[in-house]
């Protein structure tokens, strides 16, 4: 079974990754090199492509390397990773036009060579939670945390895959932990 764990930033994807984990699933995990993304937080504006590229080709190369690929959760998906990252940081003015389209080619190349998921499962909270739980995250996304929704919300809405909305505004994360 392939999983997209899929949502905004802070809404829970990676301790459910986490818990999926310990049943025996492969997790394929957002993964950028720690200068980059450290180079990025300084400078938005002069590392955001790179750093949405690299996490694009980690994934791809993470998915491939699987030596098992029954049981596999995404702890977010390439298609998120253009739909809401790249298009969310393109309407910021942090990529431009020419470089949205090289990622989106990008992207869909990728897309092709990966499965698409058996099952979505649609982490969210409500804004609030959500800007509480990242406040440690780089600026320029906990600045554009309405934006994500927004384009999540268009993103789900055209989704044609078997989905499962959670909505964990009232849970604390680490109980989940414990739960497992």
């Amino acid at each position: 079974m392939i999983i997209w764990l899929s949502g905004p930033t802070g809404a829970g994807k990676t301790t459910m990754a986490g818990l999926l984990a310990t049943v025996g699933y492969s997790v394929v995990r957002e993964s950028a090199p720690s200068q980059l993304f450290a180079d990025f937080v300084k400078d938005p504006g002069q590392y955001c492509s790179q750093v949405q590229e690299a996490i694009m080709r980690s994934r791809h190369s993470q998915w491939k390397a699987l030596p098992d690929r029954k049981k596999v959760v995404f702890d977010r998906s390439i298609d998120e990773d253009f739909s809401i990252f790249c298009r969310m940081h393109g309407m910021s003015g942090l990529i431009d036009d020419e470089t949205l389209q090289r990622l989106r080619v990008l992207c869909r190349e990728f897309k092709e060579d990966m499965p698409v998921p058996d099952l979505i499962l649609y982490l969210s909270a409500d804004i609030e939670t959500l800007a509480g739980r990242i406040k440690g995250h780089p600026k320029v996304i906990r600045d554009h945390l309405g934006t994500q929704l927004k384009l999540y919300d268009e993103w789900i809405s055209g989704r044609p895959e078997s989905l499962v909305r959670l909505d964990n505004s009232k849970c604390r994360l680490e109980i989940l932990i414990n739960a497992f």
